[in-house]
């Protein structure tokens, strides 16, 4: 399961002369399983962009929860948007609403975005909380929730996915050490009370 999503990077700022904003490499961890997602939706089709193509998307088995797709980026990064690409008509299958979480690990995420797709061929990209307090946390993995398709009935497609953000070690490792000392803090609270 180790395919990984990564471009080749396109910077388009830089932070406190450092870093630069790039596509974030992710490659798949888990998803809601189904045989139809393992043989025809296999989840490595979001991996690239193919809007003509109508199998090149990861399809749940069902609309029920919980549906969801689990990415694990190459190495913890900063995570500030998310583009969904389509397919190149309009589709049952689209999010219509659709949650990200993000985290260190996959058991303990914090909700990034809740939002949704319009039903059209545009590429959609979309801002995702990155900061608490305006200090910018660190993600490992990203988990995609779809809750609702175009098509009331239908199970949900993503047809592909890409991150960008900053993944930079000068700049995400002084994160990862402000979020492990909160992360502390908030577990030593708990026990206290």
């Amino acid at each position: 399961w180790s395919l990984l999503k990564c471009v080749s990077s396109s910077p388009s700022f830089s932070l406190l002369n450092k870093s630069l904003k790039k596509i974030i490499c992710y490659s798949f961890f888990a998803c809601s399983y189904s045989l139809i997602t393992l043989i025809i939706f296999y989840f490595r089709n979001i991996l690239v962009d193919k809007p003509n193509d109508q199998s090149s998307r990861w399809s749940s088995e069902s609309n029920y929860p919980p549906q969801y797709l689990i990415l694990k980026l190459e190495r913890p990064a900063i995570v500030q948007n998310i583009t969904f690409g389509k397919y190149e008509k309009t589709h049952v299958c689209n999010l219509k609403k659709f949650k990200v979480f993000g985290g260190m690990n996959e058991e303990n995420m914090t909700e990034l975005l809740s939002s949704g797709l319009k039903n059209d061929y545009n590429k959609e990209t979309f801002t995702l909380k990155h900061k608490i307090d305006e200090q910018m946390f660190p993600c490992r993995f990203i988990k995609i929730v779809p809750l609702l398709s175009w098509g009331p009935s239908f199970n949900f497609s993503i047809w592909y996915v890409e991150l960008s953000g900053i993944d930079d070690p000068d700049v995400v490792q002084p994160c990862l050490n402000w979020y492990s000392k909160v992360g502390l803090y908030f577990k030593i609270l708990v026990l206290c009370f």
